[in-house]
């Protein structure tokens, strides 16, 4: 059996690696990050104290390494001399660097190497900068991704990058050895202002165009939705009808929502009014923390009927956490207010390291949100509501690989991970 290469390439920012790893999931096939290896090998350079800038040096480790390329599930994974440095990859000393070790041909050589072996035993979808133009240059599947620098920028601040995504392009389309380029035969694809479902419908199209084998059309469609109960329907309705009429609703960002799979919703916390105000982002039920108090009289029924799961706010409540975390793994959307408890004057608090230990160890995507106003709509410690216009933003979802989230489990991951997280929503 011949297998198949699709090459995705493009300049820093423009979504390459999320394309390449929801085509991987939706086709059945493994994603290869190339960018990850270039990081890997940079990685091995710094550790070693050798300075980017020295070929004959890089050259002579590189003829040490034992770089060992794999796959889980539909990712590959990369170890140098048997360790694993993807938790290091993003740090700023790898991403200053990284390019310049990329333009050096003895490292492209062996890399571009490893890279075609996988096409020995699997489809692959493979990201990069050279991946149409010189690692697959026969394959007639190529897309090439691109982005507003403006955009690009915006997203490389959010992921936590600081580097200057026209510095990169600079580096990258001007180094003499396969530089970054549109490769001959490439589609054009622009993601500036596109939703991530959006820019997936539209790669699957151009591959159905460029002839790529796609699975039966039934298995590219969403997975279907359970339809909402009478009860949680009358509260998502009766909630979204109130909040459009007295408070103005205002949504920004829906492109960027993730409307099917399990996905972790982490919010700022401003007022008892926040949890239906996420709920009415989507179609579908969802699943949130409420404090245990509320589970009283009537409550004790309501909020269950409304998916809310009883947190204790006083102390650490493993068993609700490992309930939440459970729910993920089932295919549940879950909402999780990583401060625990609503702001007292507006702005975003401290979070506990409970989210980033959720999301560690559930493994799905994260969905940044920030809502504004709802705190002088009704304030905490007030019952009285005032007619003040609330707004709901919806950020660009955190997508990690496995090996990225094992990165995070331990406590000072989670620690690591709800920052990031944090930052996001602050980002917003």
């Amino acid at each position: 059996m011949s297998f198949h290469a699709i090459a995705i390439d493009g300049p820093a920012a423009s979504g390459k690696s999320t394309l390449a790893r929801a085509l991987a999931e939706k086709l059945g096939i493994v994603m290869v990050n190339s960018g990850a290896m270039y990081r890997a090998v940079t990685w091995k350079i710094l550790k070693e104290n050798i300075d980017p800038s020295d070929t004959a040096a890089v050259v002579a480790l590189l003829e040490k390494l034992e770089i060992s390329c794999g796959q889980t599930g539909s990712l590959s994974t990369i170890f140098i001399d048997g360790e694993d440095p993807s938790p290091f990859l993003r740090e700023p000393s790898i991403n200053a660097n990284v390019s310049a070790v990329s333009a050096i041909l003895q490292v492209r050589d062996r890399l571009v190497a490893l890279q075609r072996d996988y096409l020995k035993s699997t489809h692959v979808v493979m990201e990069g900068r050279d991946i149409g133009s010189v690692v697959f240059p026969t394959t007639p599947f190529k897309i090439y991704l691109d982005a507003d620098p403006s955009e690009r920028d915006k997203r490389r601040a959010k992921d936590g990058e600081v580097d200057s995504v026209a510095q990169r392009d600079a580096a990258d389309s001007s180094r003499q050895t396969a530089p970054l380029k549109v490769a001959d035969g490439a589609a054009f694809l622009d993601t500036s202002h596109s939703s991530i479902e959006g820019v997936i419908d539209a790669a699957i199209a151009i591959l159905a165009k460029q002839g790529f084998p796609l699975p039966q059309a039934a298995e590219l469609e969403p997975e279907p939705t359970k339809q909402m109960r009478w009860i949680y329907w009358l509260g998502w309705m009766s909630f979204g009808a109130a909040y459009r009429s007295l408070f103005g609703l205002r949504i920004i960002g829906a492109e960027n929502l993730i409307l099917s799979g399990p996905v972790l919703v982490a919010s700022n916390h401003q007022s008892f009014l926040d949890p239906p105000l996420i709920g009415n982002l989507y179609k579908t039920e969802m699943v949130f923390f409420a404090r245990k108090t509320l589970f009283k009289g009537f409550g004790k029924w309501l909020y269950p009927q409304w998916n809310a799961i009883p947190i204790d706010q006083d102390k650490p409540d493993m068993s609700s956490m490992k309930t939440v975390i459970r729910m993920l793994k089932e295919g549940w959307r879950v909402l999780v207010f990583p401060e625990g408890a609503r702001t007292l004057d507006g702005e975003i608090g401290e979070a506990a390291p409970g989210v980033g230990m959720i999301a560690a160890k559930a493994g799905v995507p994260i969905q940044p949100v920030r809502i504004e106003g709802a705190d002088k709509a009704l304030p905490r410690g007030s019952g009285k509501i005032s007619l003040a216009r609330i707004t709901v933003k919806v950020g660009k979802p955190i997508l990690l690989s496995p090996e990225e989230f094992k990165s995070y489990s331990n406590k000072e991951g989670y620690t690591a991970l709800t920052e990031r997280i944090m930052t996001a929503i602050r980002a917003l």
